[in-house]
């Protein structure tokens, strides 16, 4: 680079010597060697009058050498887990929990500040109320309302308290039954339960057991009367003849209490202890049997095998039946619940006359 420069500044001197010569040439007239030897002098003077340029070395980068790429990692093969202590037994998963709702936020209630003073509450604008209206005279005397028919209150645990000792377990061979003291010589119950027997064997609820007669039967009303002599048998000194009521159409619905044996066995001594009590209503007043039309009462009382020829009283301590049966089918064959019958009262007032004088239908 330097030669460069150098060829570079001594074709600028040339030129310029060249040009001055040709300049003076005219004036002085020189020879070619002084001609020559004045533009060497020339040129030598110039070049030592202009300033010597210094290359600037202009240093050539080094070079960087190039980066060597990093291989990529070989991947390794997954290591086998090798279990070192004993495993524990996974645990039972808990349910997550479900999340309540969350509850919306509530504002805050602005306080109200209340006035030291009270505000008076508004004057009440005056209500202008019509004229008084004329009077009305009203009779001193109302009109008389008719009086509504008390309804007795049936004490049944009394009526029982006073009647269990006028009824009695009345026993044969073949059955057993109950039946009640209608007389002060005689006790009533079911044709059914004496059958063909001629005497039976009356139990009392606290008295000694005695022998009774069959005095006569009606097979159509299935009653049958039994007699004893009060002063050769040990009757109970609490027994006494309970009284008959009456059934009106209205006792439709009245509520009702039977008394019997079904439940009881006679002890050591012979007596069988109170009689059973069972209670429901009158469900409705029917006809039985298809050659003879008597009357029975259907009733809801629940009583069973062993309460036939019992008492059925009413609420005021009366007796308007006689247990008779219970209806379990019905005529299309069809089970039937809670359906019973009893002898009516008056179908024993009607055939209590014969029966006391030993006459017997069949």
């Amino acid at each position: 680079m330097g030669k460069g420069v150098r060829k570079c500044r001594s074709g600028v001197l040339a030129a310029l010597v060249f040009l001055g010569l040709a300049l003076a040439l005219p004036a002085c007239g020189p020879s070619d060697e002084e001609l020559d030897r004045l533009i060497d002098q020339r040129a030598q003077a110039i070049d030592d009058a202009m300033p010597t340029v210094t290359p600037q070395v202009i240093p050539v980068p080094t070079p960087q050498p190039t980066a060597t790429r990093i291989p990529d990692p070989t991947p390794l093969p997954t290591p086998t887990l090798v279990s070192t202590a004993t495993p524990a037994p996974a645990p039972t998963p808990v349910p997550t929990p479900t999340s309540l709702p969350t509850a919306t936020p509530q504002p805050t209630a602005t306080p109200v500040a209340f006035p030291a003073t009270a505000t008076p509450a508004p004057t009440p604008t005056p209500v202008t109320f019509p004229p008084t209206a004329t009077p009305v005279v009203i009779p001193n005397t109302p009109t008389p309302q008719p009086t509504a028919t008390p309804q007795p209150f049936a004490d049944f645990r009394a009526i029982h308290q006073h009647a269990w000792t006028s009824v009695f377990m009345i026993e044969t061979r073949l059955s057993r039954g109950s039946g009640w003291l209608i007389e002060p010589d005689l006790i009533i119950t079911n044709e059914h339960v004496v059958g063909h027997y001629r005497s039976v064997t009356v139990r009392q609820g606290e008295d000694p057991k005695f022998t009774a007669s069959v005095l006569a039967v009606d097979r159509d009303r299935d009653l049958a009367l039994i007699e004893f002599d009060p002063d050769k048998v040990p009757l109970s000194s609490r027994a006494s003849p309970l009284p008959l009521g009456t059934v009106p159409s209205e006792d439709i619905a009245q509520e009702l209490m039977a008394l019997g044996y079904s439940t009881t066995s006679p002890r050591d001594d012979g007596s069988v202890g109170a009689a059973s009590a069972n209670r429901g209503v009158l469900s409705q007043v029917v006809y039985v049997d298809d050659d003879r039309q008597v009357t029975n009462l259907l009733m809801d009382v629940p009583v069973d095998p062993g309460d036939s020829g019992g008492p059925v009283f009413n609420g005021k301590g009366e007796v308007i039946g006689l247990v008779r049966a219970a209806q379990t089918q019905a005529a299309g064959g069809k089970r039937v619940v809670g359906t019973f019958f009893a002898v009516h009262v008056d179908e024993i007032r009607e055939a209590l006359p014969d029966l006391k004088q030993g006459k017997s239908s069949h």
